[in-house]
């Protein structure tokens, strides 16, 4: 019999049903999606906004914050209609010393709002009522807790503790503090212990909602952010213990002009959603959802020394205390699934990355073949040169310049700024880019330095000694890695000097002078030897350098940091010539801003990567220069320790019979041209037959690849 309304109505309608509610799933909001976007406040410099709870207008209403104007103003529910608006108690300031105002709260017990701003080196907290009536009563000064400097943002009310939270986004803190300006409470924010990020972001907000009749959860709401974008790439919750759910809400679909900045959480019927302002004075309305089953949060991309992606990441599942999920993860790389691991995994390796840049991202279930959570944030790594392997918030204020040790692998990184009232210092890291201690500076404002493992100067030879030069002349002081000084003298043909190398071989130093881009290198007294300025030569095209210059022991070449965001690998000795072939490394992989002139300051070969002093990122990278390998046989294809016929037929049959690839591209690389076509097994078969030239080094016993920079790599056999 077939299907009609009139002989199955029941099941017609529950079929409609279903549709129905599929349908309506489908065009439902996803968390971060905007749904739409206020210009009633277009062209003020916004920095905050809060709920007001109050009955009037009905369902509520927000005051925004303008920064610097000295306004409150005081909007619908909808963000589309000014109601009025009124005087921020803290005032302007005068130039040159305005007061910028970050952080607005209302408070329901005395339906009052309580507004942060900076004044001068102070930051307080002033209480207005909605009338425009100041309360001095209320007023209070931020005692900032056993921190010298912070930078703080939002302030929200907790009404619970009945007091409030604001961010420390200079110390990546998350504080609570009474209404005498005395820290109850301080988190760490996630990610920051152990060091592994830095936190970019504007905005706190406590948050207080019923998940079932008379139960509420407390929340507290983060935006987050690392050091490879300039704004925040989404908002993290929180919960009392200061511990992160897994729920995010991410920025990505917002595209307004402007930073984002304050914002708060609030409901629209039965939906959730979130308001942000824009120091454009755009608000923005985005969907606050959460999923069923909440993905793995706080994703991590890393490169190994071998050329390998790491990955790490946080379990949000119910089982256990390491919050395993009950089904699976699987691992998405460019959004597309590629690996399904169990629900307990915190950690992948890829094995066989795609060269490039890439994107990784994960989704897990709850039970086995269950419904998978949706996607979580996701992150970038970069594979081969430039990728990077590690990387460090740096300690002090703006790194300058890096020198390291080559018997211990030890990092010596300048601060020429400070923090506070505190001068510039020079911090001593191990080889892994842990924080060792301090040296102290010949300088207040310490800025060129170079590793020095033997110098002869007249008649004194000095061994494991870093010279140290000012960044505002051509001073520069040679001193033990205690502190103690030895020597003084000028290094000529810098007068205001970038970065510092010195070549080991030669007792010669190559500076950058920082006005002009000069490369100048000069002896061991200082005495000038030649000049050059790469972006002048006639044909080559080469942008200004920047900073960075470190010098290669094993080419016998100097790696320089450029404007552009790239660096290259020169000849110097009054040239500057570029090597033939090119070899330079793009600094893309560090994150927004790397071809900004002084984003990269000090460069340092550390082995088969460079270190980078992210001057503008306020970080240490750590990059790979080519991948790590271990001694072998340039010719040995099947690396059965002979070189033979077998390799130049295996060779063949992987170029163009999909023969098995070779574990070991550096020995499949017989001419060493960084490339595996069909010269190799003709090189070979020329040297064996014909008396062709030997395959270079290492050849005919092992070794390592002293032509490292082919990218080619060698697995462990």
């Amino acid at each position: 019999m077939s299907f009609t309304e009139r002989s199955h109505p029941a099941l017609l309608g529950w079929a409609l049903a279903l549709a129905l509610t599929v349908w309506f799933q489908s065009l439902s909001a996803a968390s971060g999606d905007v749904l739409g976007v206020s210009n009633a406040l277009l062209g003020k410099d916004l920095s905050a906004i809060t709920l007001d709870t109050s009955s009037s207008p009905p369902g509520g209403s927000f005051w925004a914050l303008d920064k610097t104007k000295g306004k409150i103003y005081h909007l619908t529910l909808d963000l589309n209609t000014v109601l009025g608006e009124i005087q921020n108690p803290h005032g302007t300031g005068q130039f040159p010393n305005p007061i910028l105002s970050w952080g607005i709260a209302y408070r329901p017990l005395t339906r009052t709002l309580f507004v942060l701003a900076k004044n001068g080196s102070n930051w307080k907290v002033r209480e207005v009522q909605t009338d425009g009536v100041e309360l001095p009563s209320g007023a209070f000064t931020i005692t900032m807790p056993d921190f010298p400097v912070g930078d703080l943002r939002s302030l929200s009310y907790d009404s619970v503790a009945r007091e409030f939270w604001y961010l420390d986004g200079y110390n990546d803190r998350l504080v609570r503090t009474g209404l005498n300006g005395i820290a109850t409470r301080v988190c760490p924010l996630v990610g920051d212990v152990p060091l592994e990020t830095t936190i970019r972001g504007d905005g706190a907000c406590f948050d207080l909602t019923e998940i079932a009749p008379g139960v509420f959860e407390q929340r507290v709401f983060v935006a987050y952010g690392d050091i490879f974008a300039k704004n925040p790439s989404r908002i993290i919750q929180m919960n009392d213990s200061c511990e992160e759910t897994g729920i995010e809400i991410p920025l990505g679909k917002l595209t307004l002009p402007g930073i984002p900045q304050g914002f708060q959480t609030f409901r629209a019927g039965a939906q959730r959603r979130l308001a942000i302002v824009m120091s454009t004075g755009k608000i923005a309305q985005l969907e606050l959802s959460v999923p069923q089953t909440v993905p793995p949060s706080q994703i991590q991309c890393s490169l190994t020394l071998t050329n390998k992606v790491l990955l790490s990441w946080v379990n949000h599942g119910s089982l256990g205390p390491s919050h395993a999920y009950g089904g699976e993860i699987v691992v998405l790389r460019n959004g597309v699934p590629f690996k399904t691991l169990g629900g307990s995994s915190v950690e992948f390796i890829d094995q066989t990355p795609l060269e490039g840049t890439s994107t990784y991202s994960l989704r897990s279930s709850a039970t086995v073949g269950g419904t998978l959570s949706p996607v979580s944030s996701a992150c970038q790594v970069t594979v081969g040169a430039s990728g990077i392997v590690r990387w460090i918030p740096f300690p002090g204020a703006a790194p300058f310049d890096v020198a390291r040790d080559p018997s211990t692998g030890d990092l010596f990184v300048t601060d020429d700024v400070g923090l506070g009232s505190e001068q510039g210092k020079i911090y001593h890291f191990d080889s892994a880019l842990r924080e060792k201690g301090e040296i102290t500076s010949p300088w207040d404002r310490p800025g060129p330095i170079t590793f020095i493992p033997s110098i002869t100067i007249g008649e004194i030879t000095l061994t494991e000694v870093l010279a140290v030069g000012r960044t505002d002349g051509a001073l520069v002081k040679l001193i033990d890695l205690g502190g103690n000084e030895k020597t003084t003298f000028v290094l000529e043909g810098c007068t205001r000097m970038g970065g510092l190398s010195y070549n080991q071989f030669r007792e010669e130093f190559t500076c950058i002078d920082a006005d002009s881009g000069t490369i100048s290198i000069a002896d061991a007294t200082g005495r000038s030897l030649s000049q050059c300025r790469p972006h002048e030569i006639p044909l080559q095209n080469l942008p200004e350098v920047d900073l960075g210059i470190t010098f290669d022991p094993i080419q016998g070449t100097f790696l320089t940091a450029f404007k552009d965001g790239i660096v290259r690998e020169l000849f110097t000795g009054g040239s500057c010539l570029p090597t033939r072939p090119v070899f330079e490394i793009s600094l893309a992989s560090l994150g927004e801003g790397y071809n900004e002139p002084g984003f990269a300051a000090g460069v340092q070969i550390a082995a088969n990567t460079l270190v980078v002093c992210g001057r503008k990122s306020r970080a240490l990278f750590q990059v790979l220069i080519f991948p790590a390998s271990p001694p072998f046989r340039r010719g040995d294809f099947d690396r059965n320790d002979q070189v033979n016929l077998t390799d130049a037929v295996a060779a063949a049959r992987y170029l163009f019979m999909s023969g098995p690839a070779p574990n070991c591209p550096d020995s499949a690389d017989m001419n060493d041209d960084g490339v595996l076509d069909v010269s190799d097994p003709v090189y070979l078969l020329f040297h064996l037959f014909l008396q062709g030239p030997s395959p270079p080094p290492p050849f005919p016993g092992s070794g390592n690849d002293p032509t490292f920079r082919d990218n080619l790599g060698c697995e462990e056999v």
